[in-house]
Protein backbone atom coordinates (compact mmCIF):
# COMPACT_ATOMS: atom_id res chain seq x y z
CA UNK A 1 0.00 0.00 0.00
CA UNK A 2 1.33 3.33 -1.13
CA UNK A 3 0.45 6.45 1.38
CA UNK A 4 0.07 9.66 -0.28
CA UNK A 5 -0.19 13.25 1.59
CA UNK A 6 -1.94 15.93 0.01
CA UNK A 7 -4.83 18.87 -0.01
CA UNK A 8 -8.02 17.59 -0.87
CA UNK A 9 -11.44 19.11 -2.32
CA UNK A 10 -14.75 18.58 -2.46
CA UNK A 11 -16.38 20.26 -5.04
CA UNK A 12 -19.77 18.92 -3.46
CA UNK A 13 -19.12 20.90 -0.18
CA UNK A 14 -16.11 23.11 -0.82
CA UNK A 15 -14.31 21.51 2.45
CA UNK A 16 -10.52 21.69 2.10
CA UNK A 17 -8.54 19.86 4.39
CA UNK A 18 -5.13 17.89 4.54
CA UNK A 19 -5.81 14.16 3.48
CA UNK A 20 -3.73 10.68 3.60
CA UNK A 21 -4.86 9.04 0.38
CA UNK A 22 -3.46 5.36 0.50
CA UNK A 23 -4.04 3.14 -2.27
CA UNK A 24 -2.69 -0.72 -3.16
CA UNK A 25 -4.09 -2.91 -6.23
CA UNK A 26 -7.35 -3.01 -5.17
CA UNK A 27 -8.35 0.22 -2.70
CA UNK A 28 -8.46 3.57 -1.97
CA UNK A 29 -8.60 4.87 1.19
CA UNK A 30 -8.75 8.38 2.25
CA UNK A 31 -7.95 9.58 5.85
CA UNK A 32 -8.00 13.24 7.91
CA UNK A 33 -6.23 13.66 10.90
CA UNK A 34 -6.31 9.15 11.92
CA UNK A 35 -10.12 9.58 11.09
CA UNK A 36 -10.89 7.59 8.12
CA UNK A 37 -12.98 9.13 5.23
CA UNK A 38 -14.15 5.66 3.19
CA UNK A 39 -12.57 3.09 1.09
CA UNK A 40 -13.65 2.13 -2.07
CA UNK A 41 -12.49 -0.38 -4.78
CA UNK A 42 -10.10 1.19 -7.39
CA UNK A 43 -11.97 0.52 -9.75
CA UNK A 44 -14.73 2.70 -8.59
CA UNK A 45 -12.33 5.40 -8.45
CA UNK A 46 -12.24 7.86 -11.28
CA UNK A 47 -8.85 9.65 -11.29
CA UNK A 48 -8.23 12.12 -14.16
CA UNK A 49 -4.91 14.33 -14.04
CA UNK A 50 -6.29 18.00 -14.05
CA UNK A 51 -2.57 19.90 -13.78
CA UNK A 52 0.78 18.79 -13.31
CA UNK A 53 0.15 18.47 -9.71
CA UNK A 54 -3.78 18.41 -9.56
CA UNK A 55 -6.09 14.71 -9.78
CA UNK A 56 -9.89 14.90 -9.85
CA UNK A 57 -11.07 12.20 -8.08
CA UNK A 58 -14.62 10.87 -9.06
CA UNK A 59 -15.75 8.69 -5.73
CA UNK A 60 -19.32 7.69 -5.82
CA UNK A 61 -20.07 10.61 -7.77
CA UNK A 62 -19.00 13.17 -5.66
CA UNK A 63 -15.72 15.03 -7.43
CA UNK A 64 -13.10 15.82 -5.74
CA UNK A 65 -9.81 17.72 -6.23
CA UNK A 66 -6.34 16.15 -4.90
CA UNK A 67 -2.89 17.94 -4.76
CA UNK A 68 -0.32 14.70 -3.76
CA UNK A 69 2.88 16.31 -2.21
CA UNK A 70 3.87 13.54 -4.47
CA UNK A 71 1.92 14.04 -8.15
CA UNK A 72 4.38 11.25 -9.72
CA UNK A 73 4.48 8.67 -7.26
CA UNK A 74 0.48 9.14 -7.25
CA UNK A 75 -0.24 9.05 -10.63
CA UNK A 76 1.70 6.02 -11.16
CA UNK A 77 -0.09 4.60 -8.36
CA UNK A 78 -3.66 5.48 -9.94
CA UNK A 79 -2.16 4.29 -13.54
CA UNK A 80 -2.92 8.18 -14.28
CA UNK A 81 -0.50 9.16 -17.72
CA UNK A 82 0.07 12.80 -19.20
CA UNK A 83 -1.59 13.28 -22.69
CA UNK A 84 1.85 13.25 -24.85
CA UNK A 85 -0.59 14.55 -27.89
CA UNK A 86 1.48 17.37 -30.05
CA UNK A 87 -1.59 19.38 -28.01
CA UNK A 88 -1.69 17.88 -25.18
CA UNK A 89 -3.05 20.06 -22.33
CA UNK A 90 0.51 20.56 -21.13
CA UNK A 91 2.47 20.45 -23.83
CA UNK A 92 4.61 17.96 -23.36
CA UNK A 93 4.37 16.04 -26.71
CA UNK A 94 6.74 18.72 -28.97
CA UNK A 95 9.33 18.72 -26.06
CA UNK A 96 9.42 14.90 -25.84
CA UNK A 97 9.63 14.01 -29.73
CA UNK A 98 12.84 16.63 -29.31
CA UNK A 99 14.33 15.09 -26.79
CA UNK A 100 13.47 11.87 -28.99
CA UNK A 101 15.36 13.63 -32.15
CA UNK A 102 18.44 14.94 -29.89
CA UNK A 103 19.04 11.29 -28.57
CA UNK A 104 18.77 9.98 -31.62
CA UNK A 105 21.06 12.42 -33.29
CA UNK A 106 24.16 12.11 -30.56
CA UNK A 107 23.82 8.09 -31.11
CA UNK A 108 23.88 8.52 -34.58
CA UNK A 109 27.05 11.15 -34.19
CA UNK A 110 28.77 8.64 -31.56
CA UNK A 111 28.26 6.13 -34.00
CA UNK A 112 30.11 7.75 -36.70
CA UNK A 113 33.10 8.79 -34.51
CA UNK A 114 33.72 5.03 -33.71
CA UNK A 115 33.60 3.68 -37.65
Amino acid sequence: MLNFRGQLTSHQTGDDFIALVAVDDETVRIWNDHKRIGAWPIDDVKCERVTVFRFQLTIDGVVHTFQPTDPAGFADSVGTVIDLRPKSRFGLGPRVQAAKEELAAARAAASDSED
